[in-house]
């Protein structure tokens, strides 16, 4: 029996892991940043020029607030050097999908 408990116990842990699987879209070697780097969460057109670098999916556990997205992909978009994630969020509220873009010219600073 307490072998059982164990197993069980194990398996629950080993699901709970919530990490986005990702995809890479760019031939680009990635541009590391620092594991805790800032990056931008858009549900809207971003208007400035970027590249795709990367798509992160998830099918079991879906984010269900911004915040809690940004915690879950921040290692990969940061290993990935991405400076915005453009989130598709489904019709529960739920963050389905990410696609990490990299800014390809830097923002202008006049108004």
């Amino acid at each position: 029996m307490r072998f059982y408990m164990t197993v069980l116990i194990l398996t629950v842990a080993a699901c709970d892991v919530k990490n986005y699987k990702v995809t890479r879209t760019s031939s680009a070697a990635p541009t590391a940043k620092p594991a805790t780097c800032d990056f931008t969460i858009a549900t809207t057109k971003v208007e400035r020029p970027y590249e795709e670098i990367a798509i992160l999916d998830r099918q079991d556990y879906l984010a269900r607030d911004a915040g809690e997205f940004k915690e879950l992909i921040k290692k990969d978009v940061c290993a990935l050097g991405g400076d915005a994630v453009f989130a598709e969020v489904n019709g529960y509220g739920q963050y389905t999908r990410g696609t990490v873009l990299r800014w390809t010219e830097a923002k202008d600073a006049t108004p």
